[in-house]
């Protein structure tokens, strides 16, 4: 965390408190630098709500990591962390309940809602911010020049389509003198293979592949972290057509989109004809990548915490009512309106 935090801390921000319950050394965990100790940010709710808390903290802001939540002020959580949450139901009647959705469904229980992309966003209690980058990312070595060598997939291997799980794939690439890098894992069992992950090292990446299986929910969830994650490593991305991704297209200079291996490969054979057009994407890169700092990434969650919020938190609308009440209220409500599940 080398950059600099911004001058001029407001004195009169109020600590905003981050809840990760269910941890076993909560000081442990305020002494880790997402930059060094990055094998420690692969779970949903470190890379949120523990690496928030470390960069925010780092760049002098007010805030604090709780196992247990304060009665009152703003209070971050993970929604997988919600049935713990209301467990405190009848002390947190003050609190404003910051949820941070994550790949899950909404927090029901929340005051406002913290989203991965655009899609459900909405300004008044839905709100995108984006994910951090990987942390500790050592992006491409530049000697390697337009060199396609290497096409790399880092991430859990249930997100990874079909199609690029076939051995046909690899024989593919093998015929062109490509090897393919699969730094993967089940996402079951992420806590034992955390060791042999490199998702932080990208050295030696010459193309980024992430195309996930089709969903019938249009992976509307989804963020944008390969694509941002790239751009920062100063590697070409093919990616899947996903809504994260294609609200942050200026051109296909930011990606080439790619939906089987069909795809994938002429995309490779596009690139491997054309250099300046590697060389053009590794350039868009480096200017793309400049929203997505961690000095960038902290503005908009100071915004969010110290601005917005404070801003509409007397309107929020089941202010008052039991913490309990406010999942079955807001179903209900959907339901009523026709609105889809979010």
């Amino acid at each position: 965390m080398a950059e600099a935090p911004p001058a001029g801390v407001p004195r009169d921000f109020e600590p905003v408190h981050f809840f990760l319950p269910g941890e076993a050394d909560l000081e442990r965990l305020r002494g880790l630098d997402p930059d060094r100790d990055w094998q420690d940010f692969v779970r949903g709710e470190h890379a949120w709500i523990l690496q928030t808390y470390l960069r925010l903290r780092s760049f002098g802001y007010p805030v604090e990591l709780v196992g247990e939540p304060p009665p009152s002020g703003l209070v971050v959580f993970h929604a997988k962390h919600e049935g713990v949450l209301l467990r405190h139901a009848r002390q947190l009647r003050e609190a404003v309940l910051v949820g941070v959705r994550g790949d899950l469904r909404e927090p029901l229980a929340a005051d406002f809602q913290v989203l991965q992309n655009h899609v459900w966003a909405d300004g008044r209690s839905r709100f995108f911010v984006p994910h951090w980058l990987q942390p500790g990312l050592l992006p491409r070595d530049p000697a390697r020049g337009t060199r396609i060598e290497k096409v790399v997939f880092k991430g859990f291997s249930r997100n990874l389509h079909a199609d690029f799980h076939q051995p046909r794939w690899r024989d593919q690439l093998r015929e062109r003198g490509i090897e393919w890098v699969f730094d993967a894992t089940d996402f079951e069992g992420t806590g034992t293979a955390v060791g042999r992950l490199s998702w932080h090292d990208f050295r030696e990446a010459d193309l980024i592949l992430a195309v996930r299986p089709p969903s019938s929910r249009g992976h509307t969830a989804k963020p944008a972290t390969k694509l941002c994650n790239a751009w920062a490593a100063g590697v070409p991305a093919l990616l899947g057509p996903e809504p994260a991704y294609r609200e942050l297209r200026e051109s296909e200079l930011d990606y080439l989109e790619v939906s089987s291996s069909a795809e994938a490969l002429a995309a490779i054979d596009r690139l491997r004809a054309s250099p300046e057009l590697y060389l053009a994407m590794v350039e868009q890169a480096r200017r793309r990548v400049a929203a997505f700092t961690p000095a960038a990434i902290a503005s908009c969650w100071v915004d969010l915490l110290w601005q917005r919020i404070p801003d509409l938190a007397g309107q929020r609308p089941l202010r008052g009512l039991p913490l309990r009440l406010r999942p079955l209220l807001r179903r209900l409500a959907r339901l009523g309106e026709g609105r889809p599940a979010r």
